[in-house]
């Protein structure tokens, strides 16, 4: 059930405001994956400093805060941990920070909110997607600008269906992010007449996943769909070619749809392509496209994500704008609370909503958005949208939404997607070359392997099967 109300503020931004409950420094935490995650933690943690820079320096009746309020960022390094989540959490607290902006990864997330929870700070996380977070007995102050992966299991079970596919493997990292995309997916795709035929699961961080990557190729299935942050996602991937396995449609979630999963190994790259899967959307919002000239804005370049964007032309991470926008619903919250309390504070945030470079953001019943998504592929070192999967108002859960265009698969398969509608055209187009092998074989004496070779097999042929791919069309990004 979606919350409509707007608040006064909001509605308002431009009204005049005094202080009253709100201090003239509002401390506001910023938890991300710096150095365990570089690519993924650097944008997102500037883009948070982007929009408190952009919130303080507002004038007139754009400002959102009171005149003489401004944030003061405190930004900290959860090492992609839950114990450093914890430790984030506590130097936050002992700082007294009023709100915070945070984590990456789940398990991180639910650690620091066990640890902000007693002291009732409220907590926007820009990318933690686990299911299990939605528990407000355990996690009241939570919320969350991203989309629980409860939605994101439906949308990739509603994906599998449109390519006919009941035969399925599921590999992914032990923890509650991990997990529990994984569950609601299960759910979904069996419900329906598929069959999960193997599970593999391994610890996040692990470094060999040689087992599990030989049990999927072992069970022979239709497709893997895999579930993990980027760095776990690159070892899966590294592997999977080692052994010879990524000739078959790998599907990707939010969590390493990302060109962060294979920035500076062309090996993982390699393995990547033709993957299809999820990506939050949608990607083309005024917003995003805002945010996008704000990130390349030579000013930017003070910090260091943007820097290396301009340098290189390397997008933002997916995430980076859900950070920015959390930051924006955090301080249209304080305004419209006027205080730092919690209870108060959270009762301002959960009626907001906020036209922001992610999309436009509403809040449901649990403090959390809903679920939109691109259906994406990886072509090169790009990310091509095919397909939409959200819940607009009053539509079932599972709405997706196909664009007309073709696709090659990583199994050789061709596709046509026309009238929301998407049909196989032909298998693996292949061609038949043949080498010829001299072995040289010992005498046996008059025995049966004589006989054979004496007519004329000591020379084996073998036949070797090379695959050649249509070649994709080009589509706009």
């Amino acid at each position: 059930m979606l919350i409509s109300v707007v608040a006064a503020a909001n509605a308002s931004p431009g009204k005049a405001k005094k202080a009253q409950g709100l201090p003239s420094v509002i401390k506001m935490g910023g938890v991300f994956p710096i150095v365990k995650r570089p690519e993924a933690g650097r944008d997102r943690r500037d883009a948070f400093l982007i929009a408190v820079e952009e919130i303080n320096t507002q004038t007139g009746a754009n400002r959102i805060l009171p005149q003489g309020v401004t944030i003061e960022p405190l930004v900290k390094d959860d090492d992609n941990t839950a114990a450093g989540g914890t430790a984030a959490a506590e130097a936050l607290i002992a700082e007294g920070a009023h709100i915070v902006i945070g984590s990456s990864g789940s398990s991180v997330s639910a650690a620091m909110a066990t640890v902000l929870t007693p002291y009732k700070i409220v907590q926007i996380s820009y990318a933690s997607s686990s299911p299990a977070l939605s528990d407000r007995d355990l996690y009241p102050y939570f919320m969350r600008v991203v989309a629980s992966d409860a939605d994101q299991g439906v949308a990739i079970a509603d994906l599998v269906q449109a390519f006919g596919w009941t035969r399925g493997a599921t590999i992914h990292t032990s923890d509650s992010y991990g997990t529990g995309l994984i569950v609601i997916f299960t759910e979904a795709f069996e419900g329906r007449g598929g069959t999960v035929i193997t599970d593999q699961i391994f610890d996040p961080g692990a470094t060999d996943v040689s087992a599990q990557v030989q049990a999927l190729i072992d069970s022979a299935p239709e497709f893997v769909l895999g579930n993990y942050i980027d760095k776990d996602a690159a070892t899966v991937m590294k592997k999977a070619r080692d052994l010879g396995f990524i000739n078959i449609p790998w599907i990707t979630t939010d969590g390493w749809s990302t060109t962060a999963t294979f920035a500076g190994d062309p090996n993982v790259k390699e393995a990547m392509q033709l993957s299809i899967g999820t990506t939050p959307a949608p990607v083309t919002a005024p917003g995003y496209l805002k945010f996008n000239e704000t990130w390349f804005d030579p000013y930017w370049a003070k910090l260091e994500g943007p820097d290396v964007s301009q340098k290189t032309g390397v997008m933002f991470n997916a995430y980076a704008p859900m950070s920015y926008d959390a930051v924006y619903v955090a301080a249209k919250g304080l305004a419209a609370a006027n205080t730092v309390d919690g209870d108060a504070l959270l009762a301002a945030l959960y009626p907001l909503e906020h036209d922001g470079s992610s999309g436009y953001i509403r809040f449901n019943e649990l403090g959390e958005v809903v679920g939109r998504y691109d259906f994406v592929q990886l072509v090169g070192t790009s990310y091509t949208s095919f397909g939409e999967w959200g819940l607009p108002p009053g539509a079932a859960m599972g709405a997706p939404t196909f664009i007309d265009t073709s696709l090659l698969l990583a199994d050789g398969t061709g596709w046509t997607i026309a009238d929301n509608k998407v049909t196989m055209v032909g298998p693996p187009v292949t061609t038949i070359t043949t080498q010829t092998v001299t072995t040289v074989v010992p005498e046996f004496g008059t025995g049966i392997l004589k006989l054979l070779f004496s007519l004329g097999l000591a020379g084996i042929t073998t036949t070797i099967i090379r695959r050649k791919r249509r070649k994709l069309p080009s589509h706009p990004k």
